[in-house]
Order: structure tokens, then sequence, then C-alpha cells
């Protein structure tokens, strides 16, 4: 256990002591029982505990494990076949109709997690109940994902991750982790992204403030099919975060020479990833390229939206931590502009970021009007549905328009299943929160 853990234990431990000692005295000289230092020795205990399992939460992952090239070997494969991928899509297009109700810890930037870590390592990581799948054996996908939204958004570890792949039908029967799962990640947690076959393209990203979930065939990193994060690039070098790193990996006759190796970073050569890792795809997801300060977020420019959760209502105030204007009522969904530390700015104001969920609640009050007009899309992906609401199927891009097909192609993607960030739509008929000319999209994804 880490020692800071340890130190929090015993200061509390000592706390209680001297209170409850304080209490014994009291009294032997009064006969009355001092409820006050009860209530603050127990208070002094929850506190710690609280503090303390969030500590172990946020841990990265920083022991190398021990294994071996066999072990390696064992290891479920990541496979890329036309029916592997169509299962993929089926699944994807299943999950659009309901969200994944997840909430995110504290914002920590960079943070790398193994597959091998001991604190999940053993889970399960099945669709079948399968004892000998597990995160160590099977989970690069989600701890590669899990990487990414930790560094982009808010904590999320591995074994969170996978239970939620594994509920939302992204965990394969055999073949490990469908990679729409990839896409999924991206419209649940509202982060900037693009698919790209060619590394030039995703570098062209990693230098334009991009993370890149890269899935590799057998090669430099992996004897079967794996997932690895490239978190950075320095000159013609990529900073890669391998979530099935263990003591000795590139030592071995086939990779020796061809990567270095400083703590949980793996350094490799574009020239040598392209020669030797046997790339298939890369999923990219865009970050701000701030610097987190002291743990907290770093101001955010684009806009993505939120729900308040707060029984009383959510005050709002001039600035961050300023006076109150104003309040907003409970299931209230608001567009958040920018971060401040622990606020949020939305069109009325300032309101505090803890009493802001990214799942939809229920009663949702929507914030913003919307009348006919021209809009532009500012989600990552936007499917059009054939009728108002996520359970009717969204449409394939040959379903598209023409115009919409050739803005998607203006922005990088002339086959994508859905509008692009950035395309523009004009709405001509509004229902509830739907409606975009003959076809059906989710409003509240628009931006003027």
């Amino acid at each position: 256990m880490k020692k800071s853990i340890i130190l929090k234990w015993t200061v509390a431990v000592l706390t209680v002591a001297v209170l409850l000692i304080g209490v014994y005295t009291k009294f032997k000289e009064t006969g009355k029982i001092d409820t006050d230092k009860i209530n603050e020795a127990v208070e002094t205990i929850v506190n710690t505990y609280e503090m303390s399992q969030e500590e172990i939460q946020n841990l990265s992952s920083t022991e190398i494990i021990e294994q071996t090239e066999e072990q390696e070997n064992a290891q479920e494969q990541e496979v890329e076949s036309e029916s592997f991928e169509l299962q993929g899509e089926i699944a994807y297009e299943g999950d659009r109709a309901r969200t994944w109700n997840v909430e995110l810890g504290d914002y920590k930037g960079l943070t790398y997690y193994s597959q091998l870590d001991s604190r999940w390592a053993s889970q399960l990581y099945t669709s079948k109940n399968d004892n000998s799948q597990t995160i160590g054996s099977s989970g690069c996908a989600p701890t590669t994902a899990s990487m990414i939204v930790t560094a982009t958004r808010g904590v999320i570890t591995p074994d969170k991750m996978s239970e939620l792949f594994v509920r939302y039908n992204y965990r394969s029967a055999n073949n490990g982790t469908y990679l729409s799962a990839f896409r999924a990640v991206a419209d649940e947690f509202n982060i900037e992204y693009e698919e790209t076959y060619k590394l030039d393209r995703a570098v062209e990203l990693l230098n334009n403030n991009h993370y890149l979930a890269v899935s590799c065939g057998n090669g430099l990193f992996t004897s079967n099919g794996h997932l690895i994060m490239i978190y950075g690039i320095e000159g013609n070098t990529l900073k890669i975060y391998d979530p099935y790193l263990y003591s000795g990996k590139f030592e071995t006759s086939t990779r020796r020479g061809k990567v270095t190796v400083d703590g949980n970073t793996v350094y490799c050569s574009i020239d040598n990833f392209r020669k030797y890792a046997n790339y298939t795809r890369f999923f990219a997801y865009k970050h701000d390229g701030n610097t987190p300060i002291n743990n907290t977020q770093p101001v955010v420019t684009n806009t993505y939206t939120r729900y308040v959760k707060a029984n009383g209502g959510l005050n709002v105030r001039d600035k961050a931590n300023g006076n109150k204007i104003g309040a907003i009522s409970n299931g209230t969904r608001v567009i958040v502009y920018e971060v401040d530390g622990n606020w949020s700015r939305i069109d009325q104001g300032w309101v505090n970021s803890n009493y802001l969920t990214s799942y939809i609640t229920s009663n949702v009050k929507s914030n913003t009007s919307y009348s006919v007009g021209k809009y532009k899309v500012n989600a990552s992906l936007l499917n059009v549905r054939r009728e108002a609401g996520t359970k009717y199927r969204a449409k394939t891009y040959l379903q598209l328009s023409a115009n919409a097909r050739l803005q998607n192609a203006k922005l990088g993607n002339s086959k994508a299943n859905g509008y692009k960030k950035g395309v523009v739509c004009t709405v001509t008929k509004i229902s509830g929160n739907w409606r975009i000319n003959k076809k059906w999209v989710d409003l509240f994804r628009l931006l003027h």
C-alpha cells in the first residue's frame, strides 16, 4: 500500500485515540458523554476511508510486472476481420439507444494503467462467464480506453471500463473487444474523434493535440492482437503507454533494439513503428493540450452537454465561486462552455461542476430553446434517424444526402455513418428536441 495512505490512517487512528481519551476523561469527571467528540471521531474515520479509497483508485500503475513471452502468447487475440467488424457495428448501433450512466472521478491528466495491475488483473472480463477471461489476459482495449478518458475527461479505471464494455456488448465471446467500442467511448464521453488507417495522418493528429488508441497485430507490441496508447511525440519519437508492459518484453530476439523503455513509457521511432508495429487502425481523441495544475481540469474550449444533479436545485454565480445570481432546477440540461477548476460556465453563469453529470437524469428539462434555421453539428458524429428518438435505427452513409456526404468528405470521412462535427444543416421543423429537414437528429448536439 502507498506510504501516503498508511500515513493517513496512522494520523486518523492517533486523532481518534486522543478524542476518545478526552471523551473518557470528561465522562469520569462529569458523568456526561461528549457527543461532539464522538461525532468528530466517527467523521475522521469516514473521511479517511473515503480519501484512501479515492487515492487507491487514482493511483497509476507503477510496478513493472514479471511475465514471460509464453504468458504473452496466451493472451486472447484482438482480431480485425469483416465478420468481426460487422458484429462490432451491430453492438455499436444497439448501444446508441442508451447512455452508459457513468460518473468520472476528478481530473488527473495522463495516467498509466496496466491490465496486469493486481487491483484488477484477476477480475473477469468475459461475456460468457469464462473464468479464464480476465482483464489481465484480455483487457488491453478497456485499459487503453480508460487511459484515454482519464487523460481527457476524468478518472475511470480499467475495471470500471471493462464492466461497461461487457454490459453494452462490446466484449466478444472469444476474440477480445469489438473495436467499435472506441467510437462509443468518444460518443459517451463527448470527445472529438477521428479514425484513420494511415500512420502519417495519425502523426499529424498526435502533433495536433490528440491521443491515439492503436490496434496492432503480431509484431513489435504483441504476438497476437493488442491495443496500445500513443500519448505524445518528441521529434520523430513516439511516446507510448503499453497496457501489457512487463519486465523484459522488448528484450526478445525479434524486439531487441527497436524501442527503449523508461518507467512506464515505451519510446519508439516513427520508422521502427512503421516497420515493426503491424498497426491496423488508429483511434484519435482530441485534448486541449493544457497541463493540469493542482489536479484540476484546465480550461476547455469545446462545448459539451451536462445535466444538473442537485435535488434542491443548483446555484448560478456571476463567476467561478462568485456571488449567487440565480438557480436552475434538478434535471436541467445545460451546455458547458468552459471549465475553471471545479466550476463550469453555462449560459446563465457559473455553476459547481460537482453537481453536473454526464448522463441523462429523469425529468430532464431543457435549458436551450431551438428554432428553425441553420445549425452546426457539435458532436463527434451525429446519428441521423428515420424517426424522432434513439430507439430508431440510424442511417448509413449511403442513406445520407449528397450534401451531407460532401461535407463529411471535406471534414475527412466521406463514409461516416452520420454527420461529422462541423457539418452545417438546416432545421425546418421541430418536434420536441428532434427534427432536421425530412430527417431526425437530436437538436441538443447542434450549435447555432
